[in-house]
């Protein structure tokens, strides 16, 4: 699941459920939240419109009918 806050400008993509237990910032504004099992639970992206664009989720959308096409 893509979720995005446009009020704090934050994505976040979520690969599973779990309880995160580590948080590893692996570039500035990038963070992958770390479960038990060291599966990755999700990652989180700040300042996400100056990363991927003003209307993050829009793109992912666009670019997901175009690959079903």
């Amino acid at each position: 699941m893509i979720t995005y806050d446009p009020n704090h400008d934050v994505m976040y993509i979520k690969f599973g459920g779990g309880e995160i237990v580590d948080t590893i910032e692996v570039g500035e504004g990038v963070l992958i939240d770390v479960g038990k099992d060291g599966r990755i639970i999700g990652i989180e992206i700040i300042n996400a419109s100056t990363r991927v664009g003003p209307n993050p989720l829009g793109e992912i959308s666009i670019r997901l009918q175009e690959a079903a096409v």
